[in-house]
């Protein structure tokens, strides 16, 4: 994996040079519990002071997951509603073109009254499999919610504020262990080529040792680099004066 860190440096190397560090986050997706796999990344995340994001789904979130998120200082979101694929053919997706705008809707909202009573809880869209219908976003803003995040795009202002994650390594389509080299740096260069925060994206619960290794390095990395910078996702999607909680 060298080449992908080498790759990381100069992009750090040149934004600390320019003065303007690149801004970095961090999701991790399909939180429901605690466990000793969270509590390694809320570990690491500990140790290198770096804000971590879970998202969470609601409808089968336990109250343990809502706890170590207050417990350990995690901004928690919302995972779409049951992690559902409702798509008959195609693209697996749960807030897709299924069922109409109004019925996600309601269907989200009455998912976040799950997670809402928390102080953890910010309200982020996070679909499932990184895919929704593009009419959603708007009712989904007039409906409360302050952003959403996706795979792979740059920064869109409106009608929702959409912030995604560029870099996921796991190989999603081989053997579900790290990503390639070539894979990998390609979502560095993908993520170098956005105007926006860098995003990683991790799943806890299915992390091998290989992707663990990966995920700590990449996280050690931006912690000391000069030319990064951590990213909380409530500065991501900040509140408006007047916006109700």
């Amino acid at each position: 994996m060298k080449p992908v860190f080498d790759r990381l440096t100069r992009l750090f190397d040149a934004a600390a040079e320019a003065g303007t560090p690149r801004r970095v986050w961090w999701r991790d997706d399909d939180a429901v519990r605690e466990g000793p796999r969270l509590d390694a990344i809320t570990a690491l995340a500990a140790r290198e002071a770096a804000p971590l994001t879970l998202a969470v789904i609601p409808n089968h979130a336990e109250p343990s997951i809502v706890r170590h998120c207050e417990r350990h200082g995690h901004v928690m979101v919302q995972h779409g509603i049951a992690h559902e694929n409702r798509e008959r053919s195609g693209k697996s997706a749960e807030l897709g073109g299924a069922r109409d705008v109004a019925d996600l809707v309601a269907a989200c909202r009455a998912a976040r009254t799950r997670l809402e009573g928390s102080p953890a809880f910010w309200p982020v869209m996070v679909p499932p499999w990184n895919r929704m219908r593009e009419d959603l976003a708007a009712p989904l803003a007039q409906a409360g919610y302050l952003g959403l995040s996706r795979y792979g795009g740059d920064v869109v202002p409106a009608p929702l504020k959409r912030v995604d994650t560029h870099i996921d390594p796991i190989a999603w389509r081989g053997d579900r262990s790290l990503a390639g080299e070539d894979a990998l740096l390609a979502m560095v260069e993908m993520a170098a080529a956005q105007s926006g925060p860098i995003g990683l994206l991790t799943h806890h619960a299915v992390h091998t040792e290989a992707v663990d290794g990966f995920v700590a390095r990449f996280v050690s990395l931006v912690s000391a680099h000069p030319g990064a910078l951590w990213s909380d996702a409530r500065a991501l999607w900040p509140r408006t004066d007047g916006e109700a909680r």
